[in-house]
């Protein structure tokens, strides 16, 4: 019965079944679903002429005829909450997915003083990108005088006076290459955090001043050249006085920018329903059902997982996993657990098996979003998708006749759009051949609300379906087409 109900039963546990229908595994207190509203369950009842509670007769008496095409569990019976694992490697912008959960679907996302420690860290933050954004300048100040020494030499040669001396377009005066010189050592030394912002008040001036130095405009100007200045750093910068102002206020787009928001860990969870789009008709329940469905978004960083995640055991109870890919990872290299460099692409695609094979999420629904398909549009066109060796053999033919208005997957295709379809089918098919299941995928703009809020109602629906299907012994995966199916673009 409980097979039969959709109850992941692999390594044969022991299950408590009350008279509600609900059901908990041997000693453990959390209760794991409801049968009675499933319908599987509903399918046998009515079949076998099996008694079910009063509340459920009704829809069991006409379920063999029609559980197929329609069957509407009862997703808040007993104010059962279904959650949603958010994982990710390392700057896959499952953060910002998080918080821009928590804007579309909480009244109140953050509380004033959830926002007053925001304020302190995107101001902490800018300090840090200044100190990153100095040590860019020093460099280029460097080559600078390299290069201006090669030619004085050679001014020297011909009887000709060098006539810039030691400065360049890059040189600082005294004043401001002095707080320059402790603000970089104050970041070495990893007390950043213990000075500012509580000391913006006091060096206000000198940060107007600096930002408006024309050697650090004609730094800010070769951003793209310093690795370790994040994207949303310019975000920032450009409004660096503003921010480090004392009656400076976050906005909700400061917020989903900002880095460093969740705690060390990167543990965190919200609890939300999914808004009414309209009124309900007559007969249709569905979007009332939706409305009052309680769901449970948890995300964790990477580094939260432990070794080998031995910490995803805490997760047993959850209804889907969403794993985070940032599509513009692909030309991206960072250190692994053996501090050798890696293409980022290559690192997700580890943490990826990783999860999926785990004995937790054993015959679980994974949900992929491949995120940041803004940056990936743009990035795409410049530098190619081979330079992460797992897409070596992406070789895309491109129409030079396409129509700008008109494209889209199947007609006409932009490169980005063949490029994400391509990296989609690479982890479908890396999740099939792993777990020999159907891998549900969903392209999503992180910064825009309207893309994340189609995201997690795809992993809504994925919930829904699970629920709904009856567990025959047929494999789902028979059903599906690995290259095109269960894409949500």
């Amino acid at each position: 019965m409980l097979q039969l109900a959709g109850v992941q039963c692999a390594g044969n546990p022991h299950f408590w079944v009350n008279e509600d229908g609900s059901y908990q595994e041997e000693g453990q207190k959390n209760t794991r679903g409801y049968i009675w509203g499933k319908a599987g369950t509903k399918l046998v009842c009515a079949f076998l002429s099996l008694p079910v509670p009063s509340r459920y007769s009704t829809s069991c008496g006409f379920l063999s005829s029609n559980v197929v095409a329609r069957t509407v569990p009862d997703y808040t019976d007993h104010g059962v909450v279904h959650k949603l694992l958010l994982v990710g490697y390392s700057g896959s912008g499952t953060s910002t997915i998080f918080k821009q959960a928590k804007i579309l679907y909480k009244s109140t996302p953050f509380s004033e003083k959830e926002r007053g420690n925001i304020k302190l860290t995107i101001q902490t933050n800018v300090y840090a990108y200044l100190g990153i954004l100095l040590e860019g300048r020093e460099r280029f100040e460097e080559e600078s005088l390299g290069n201006l020494k090669k030619n004085q030499s050679l001014l020297y040669t011909t009887g000709t006076s060098p006539k810039h001396g030691n400065k360049t377009v890059y040189s600082i005066g005294t004043r401001l290459k002095a707080f320059s010189d402790w603000l970089l050592k104050t970041m070495v030394s990893g007390k950043l955090d213990a000075i500012f912002p509580a000391a913006t008040r006091e060096y206000t001036p000198l940060i107007e001043e600096l930002w408006n130095d024309s050697a650090i405009k004609a730094t800010y100007e070769r951003r793209n050249e310093i690795e370790m200045l994040p994207s949303v750093a310019s975000y920032f910068l450009e409004r660096a006085i503003q921010i480090l102002r004392t009656d400076y206020e976050p906005s909700d787009i400061d917020i989903l920018y900002a880095e460093g928001v969740t705690s060390s860990n990167g543990l965190a969870s919200v609890e939300f329903s999914f808004p009414q789009s309209a009124p309900v008709e007559a007969g249709d329940t569905d979007d009332l059902h939706d409305s009052l469905a309680r769901y449970e978004l948890i995300t964790i960083h990477a580094r939260g997982l432990g070794d080998n995640c031995k910490w995803l055991e805490m997760f047993e109870d959850v209804g889907l996993v969403i794993f985070c890919v940032s599509l513009s990872d692909y030309n991206q290299f960072s250190t692994d657990g053996n501090s050798c460099l890696t293409n980022k692409m290559i690192l997700s695609r580890k943490l990826f098996e990783t999860i999926v094979t785990h004995p937790t999420f054993e015959q679980m629904d994974f949900l992929l979003l491949l995120n940041k398909m803004d940056e990936f549009e743009e990035k795409i066109e410049h530098i190619p998708l081979t330079q992460c060796d797992w897409f070596s053999d992406f070789h895309p033919i491109i129409s030079h006749n396409r129509p700008g208005s008109n494209n889209n997957i199947n007609n006409n295709p932009s490169l980005s759009q063949l490029a994400s379809h391509y990296i989609a089918v690479k982890f479908k098919r890396l999740y099939s051949s792993l777990t020999g299941q159907n891998l549900y995928v969903s392209l999503v703009k992180g910064l825009e609300p309207d893309s994340v809020d189609a995201s997690l109602k795809y992993g809504k629906e994925i919930l829904k379906w699970n629920e709904e299907k009856p567990n025959f012994s047929l494999s789902d995966d028979s059903m599906h087409s690995i290259e095109a199916s269960s894409f949500s673009h």
